[in-house]
């Protein structure tokens, strides 16, 4: 199940700094942030990895970002629960996931409990934008 999109998903690069600027220096990645809230760690799938990176070639490609085919993408790498973010902008992992630690809806994705698994996924557009997918599940 997917959260609804917030204004993030359409913020100008802007308020995309802004947000990463004013995230507290906190976890640089899913698994130091759930154990900062008492969260068991998730397993990286190879599986969901390669979801997530098809689904940011495929957004960069687009130069879109969406969660377009979300349940079709699940459906064949992952059972029950699942969860969706996306992002563009940041140049490495550490940046995305502040962006996403400061959005309400995506940081409540990563905060899921029944959840086991994750990939994540990045990939430049011919413009230079990247494109961001993480892909939580079972």
């Amino acid at each position: 199940m997917t959260r609804p999109r917030l204004p993030l998903a359409v913020a100008g690069a802007a308020l995309m700094a802004a947000l990463v600027a004013a995230a507290p220096a906190i976890a640089q990645d899913i698994n130091s942030f759930r154990a900062q809230n008492k969260l068991k760690p998730l397993t990286q799938s190879t599986a969901l990895n390669g979801a997530a990176q098809a689904h940011a070639r495929d957004m960069a490609s687009r130069k879109t970002m969406d969660h377009r085919n979300f349940h079709a993408r699940m459906a064949g790498v992952s059972t029950g629960a699942g969860a969706e973010n996306v992002a563009y902008g940041c140049p490495d992992a550490p940046c995305v996931y502040k962006m996403w630690i400061a959005s309400p809806g995506h940081r409540a994705n990563m905060l899921l409990r029944n959840v086991t698994r994750y990939g994540l996924g990045s990939a430049v557009a011919d413009d230079g934008q990247r494109y961001w997918t993480l892909l939580l599940g079972n």
